[in-house]
């Protein structure tokens, strides 16, 4: 029985693996359907193209996912007894960003996807199309760095203590 167990939780990680390697899959497949599209394009236009492809799934995902095992890890170690309120109250916001930082970075990811998605069903790419994408996607990224920037900070000041 306990061998079983240890498989139940090896499944659910596999499914995400694979999951997050056919979305990486399909936005490269999306964005290279996208570029060889074979219309003449603006100087601005090839350098917004080329912005957009810098920023795909397989950096927001991972992101994500590190956001997600930051603040699991702090759970697991903030449930010892502290007694220092000022300890307990960095550790309590410190989660509290690496949650915000993870939905943000969830949101860049599942942004990136649509927008992919909009552009490959698009029959010649549209400039206003991309220029969203880029504003949203990348604003949501530095959103994202910025509450992973306060996490650290906090992180660091509990164990200067």
């Amino acid at each position: 029985m306990p061998e079983n167990l240890g498989i139940n939780k090896k499944i659910p990680i596999i499914l995400v693996l694979l999951i997050s390697s056919g979305l990486w899959f399909y936005s490269a497949f999306a964005q290279d359907v996208n570029s060889n599209s074979g219309l003449e394009e603006s100087k601005f236009a090839v350098k917004i193209n080329e912005f957009d492809k810098l920023l795909d799934i397989g950096i927001a995902a991972p992101l994500t996912a590190l956001s997600l095992t930051g603040a699991t890890f702090l759970t697991r170690i903030s449930k010892n007894n502290n007694d220092d309120p000022t300890y307990a109250h960095l550790m309590e916001h410190t989660k509290k960003n690496l949650i915000k930082a993870f939905v943000i970075f969830l949101a860049c990811t599942i942004v990136i996807f649509i927008f992919d998605f909009i552009e490959l069903l698009l029959p010649a790419p549209l400039l206003i199309v991309e220029i969203l994408d880029l504003a949203i996607t990348y604003s949501l990224l530095f959103m994202g760095f910025a509450y992973l920037a306060v996490a650290a900070h906090k992180m660091y000041l509990t164990q200067a203590r």
